[in-house]
């Protein structure tokens, strides 16, 4: 026979059983020498029934061990327990498991539950102090005992409750600033995503541009010298735009950091749509060629959903400069709706040309246009297309109300025919396409 397979592997104690194995023990002495008359109870071999009101004694105590995970619970327990114990009360009076489970159910309880349990404690307090008219016979022995253990009584009790009551209020002043202090950490690492996502469109874009601008003036340095120059004219423009969006980024942390109330709207206009001409002539002027189509009517848009709009093309057409190289043809494609905005980025990107951006990339720009574009309320989907191809879609909010065209600022900085832009209507030759 196993005798170990009938024994529990372990045994849950409660998390407070270890200041328990103190204070009980402790409660249990105080009872024992101020409300009870100990040198009776010690005289087991004159009156063995005496080991009754020992166990009594100390198995009442016991569902304390339990009192800050079922408090109402084992407050009932203890108010059961002293209340039967009237008839013992001359040798023993229970007192101290009562104030210690009240405290506990002002604790862990509402107001108005700790209250009902403090009147309810009364009832017990009353008996044990009764017990003065059960011992003594004179009026006035009787009421010198009474009065001074009901007083004493009713001060520990309230005392428990008002402790406990106060405890409750510390514990809950530390729990609203942990959740002030996680507030403030996830605002923190949103902070800290947007601004690796900004990085990343900034230096991701520029350093593409200008990589594959020297690769191509070094392959004609010998033989075409002005397009090395005009490659280099190109990435000394690409370079100073760059470090004009990184000084503006820096700007808004300098400011965050001292404590600005200000945004980024304080320091210099953030890139929106009205950008994407001077977006698509350094596109093109790595020799890829991009084609750009737009349905529907502009309209103006939020400052967070231009901004998503121009970084999401910014970072999918750079993608297609790391990926397929400037022989792939990219078509970007804008969809005005009523109530979205549609951006469609595909390329001819294949398995053979799978790899060739690897140097260039950082593996987070996905990431960060998902997350970007969910930031905005709209969403972002990549993948391979029909024929090898590849496409990002993503969808973005549009307010209902917000009517109009698109700032003049589209058409002041570049004209839409020498950068290929194709009005169609709605119902143009491609379809709408959903994320």
């Amino acid at each position: 026979m196993n005798v170990s397979g009938w024994l529990p592997k372990s045994i849950h104690l409660p998390p407070s059983a270890k200041q328990d194995a103190f204070l009980l023990p402790a409660l249990f002495l105080l009872n024992l020498f101020f409300f009870a008359s100990w040198l009776k109870l010690i005289n087991l071999a004159a009156n063995p029934l005496l080991i009754f009101i020992w166990l009594f004694a100390v198995l009442m105590l016991v569902p304390l061990a339990w009192r800050n995970r079922a408090p109402v619970a084992v407050f009932v327990i203890e108010w059961v327990f002293s209340v039967a114990g009237w008839p013992i009360m001359t040798w023993y009076t229970p007192v101290a498991g009562v104030p210690l489970a009240l405290y506990a159910v002002a604790v862990h309880r509402p107001k108005k539950t700790s209250v009902l349990a403090l009147l309810a404690s009364f009832i017990p307090i009353g008996l044990g102090a009764s017990v003065a008219f059960r011992v003594n016979d004179d009026l006035a022995h009787q009421l010198y005992s009474f009065v001074p253990n009901f007083i004493f009584l009713v001060i520990a009790t309230a005392g428990a409750w008002g402790a406990g009551r106060v405890t409750q209020a510390s514990k809950q002043h530390v729990q609203e600033l942990e959740r002030e202090r996680e507030t403030v950490r996830e605002a923190i690492t949103a902070e800290r995503s947007r601004i690796a996502r900004e990085l990343h469109d900034i230096v991701s874009h520029a350093v593409t541009a200008i990589v594959l601008q020297a690769a191509g003036a070094s392959r004609v340095a010998e033989k075409n010298f002005a397009q090395v120059r005009q490659s280099l004219a190109h990435i000394e423009s690409t370079g100073k735009q760059a470090m004009a969006e990184l000084r503006r980024l820096l700007g808004v942390l300098e400011a965050s950091a001292a404590g600005s109330s200000g945004g980024i709207d304080e320091l210099a206009p953030q890139p929106g749509l009205a950008d994407l001409p001077l977006l698509l002539t350094s596109l093109r002027e790595t020799g890829m060629p991009v084609t750009v189509h737009v349905e529907g009517t502009p309209r103006n848009l939020d400052p967070s959903i231009d901004l998503a709009a121009y970084r999401i093309m910014q970072e999918g057409l750079t993608n297609v400069l790391k990926h397929a190289g400037v022989n792939s043809y990219p078509h970007l494609r804008l969809v005005w709706e009523e109530s979205r905005l549609l951006v469609q980025i595909d390329n001819d990107l294949n398995a053979a040309a799978a790899n060739r951006g690897q140097a260039l990339s950082v593996g987070r720009g996905l990431a960060g246009l998902r997350a970007r574009a969910q930031a905005v309320g709209g969403r972002l989907h990549a993948g391979p297309h029909h024929n090898g191809g590849y496409r990002l879609t993503a969808t973005l909010p549009l307010p209902s109300t917000a009517h109009g065209t698109v700032p003049d600022a589209t058409t002041a900085r570049a004209d839409s025919d020498d950068l290929g832009y194709q009005r169609e209507s709605s119902g143009g030759n491609q379809g709408r396409v959903s994320a």
